[in-house]
């Protein structure tokens, strides 16, 4: 199975969507979808054209009513997908940078998406607004790709407001953040709180690197802030402890603050393997 580091490499987003994608349905069930069971649901009103075997007969004999059982898969669920443009997305390690990772985990999401027909939808956030890059079409796949493949990363992104189009709409949803979920104040907990609604899941990926996990630095380094430039020089055993026990603590904190009904942080280091990331999405039972 190839590494992250050679998946990344090819800097081919449909090559190494349609990589992944493929390792990671091998051994997975067919009928398993981004977020969507096959369990019942609901029921509905029989509809002219549905299938009369579909008809809860059972139902018909205390109610008199023609009703037809619907599974999760058959309700319309929308896939949106939002990508964190921040400066701290350029953070490298193991020779690719936490934005080339969320490229490729995204690509093969949609690609997944795509062989399902699943509606999909792609925004970004950056430099203080969310922008719809692509819409719910037939070609969404296709234009979501070409928008990864340019996508850089600069600034801070504090937003200025967040249209009530973006967060308002009864349909059923699926939003996948990517993200390293770095905040100055409690920016994220406060978009989350936002976009929360009974009828949407929220997925927040955090992606960090080892480094950021298990801080282990031997001599002077110098440290810059990826959003402000800032740089300052230090001592990397000196201020390991430190790092460790406030990072940990912001960790915890966030989440905290996100463990809320129909949203689910999933941390993931660069190290781990792609196809294991799109596995845990997928199987996630609270997203059935």
């Amino acid at each position: 199975m190839p590494s992250n580091l050679e998946i990344i490499k090819l800097k081919d987003l449909r090559l190494s969507a349609r990589l992944v994608s493929e390792q990671m349905r091998q051994g997975i069930h067919s009928g398993i979808r981004i977020g969507v069971g096959s369990e019942f649901e609901q029921y509905r009103h029989y509809q002219p054209g549905d299938d009369l075997k579909r008809i809860d007969w059972k139902y018909f004999s205390r109610s008199g009513k023609y009703m037809v059982k619907e599974s999760t898969t058959e309700s319309n669920l929308h896939i949106r997908m939002m990508l964190d443009l921040s400066g701290s997305m350029n953070y490298e390690e193991g020779g690719f940078t936490r934005l080339d990772y969320a490229k490729n985990l995204l690509a093969s999401l949609a690609y997944i998406g795509y062989l399902q027909g699943d509606s999909m939808s792609y925004y970004t956030l950056s430099e203080g607004k969310i922008n719809q890059k692509v819409s719910p079409t037939p070609k969404s796949f296709q234009r979501i790709l070409y928008y990864l493949e340019d996508e850089k990363a600069s600034g801070d992104w504090p937003l200025e407001y967040i249209p009530e189009g973006m967060v308002q709409g009864r349909n059923r949803e699926l939003i996948i953040w990517v993200s390293d979920f770095l905040q100055k104040e409690n920016e994220w907990e406060y978009l989350v709180q936002q976009f929360r609604h009974p009828r949407k899941e929220l997925v927040l990926v955090q992606v960090l690197g080892e480094q950021e996990l298990n801080f282990q630095l031997n001599g002077n380094f110098i440290f810059r802030d990826l959003e402000s430039g800032q740089e300052l020089v230090q001592d990397g055993k000196s201020v390991q402890e430190t790092f460790r026990k406030n990072f940990q603590a912001y960790l915890n904190q966030l989440e905290e603050k996100l463990e809320l009904p129909k949203v689910h942080l999933l941390r993931v280091s660069m190290k781990e393997p792609l196809t294991e990331v799109l596995r845990s999405i997928l199987n996630r039972k609270q997203l059935s």
